[in-house]
């Protein structure tokens, strides 16, 4: 069964310099997502950049059905 890390191990920032907090993080292991609630709306041409941070400590980490721990990643969508 896949693992999340908290919403703490998350961050999204916006190219328009708006801060975005994340508030919450759900993982569907089928459909292979994660979905990240945020603290305000997302304009649907706004570049943002989401980054994971695996936390140092602790079993609450990102990880695929096989279970392995997903390594820290950045990317930049619009």
């Amino acid at each position: 069964m896949a693992n999340t890390a908290p919403a703490a191990a998350y961050t999204v920032s916006s190219a328009s310099g708006v801060a975005i907090s994340v508030n919450g993080v759900t993982v569907n292991a089928a459909d292979k997502t994660v979905t990240l609630a945020l603290s305000r709306a997302v304009d649907r041409t706004e570049v943002l950049s989401v980054n994971y941070t695996k936390p140092a400590t602790g079993d609450n980490v990102l990880q695929d059905a096989a279970g392995n721990d997903a390594e820290p990643t950045s990317r930049a969508r619009r």
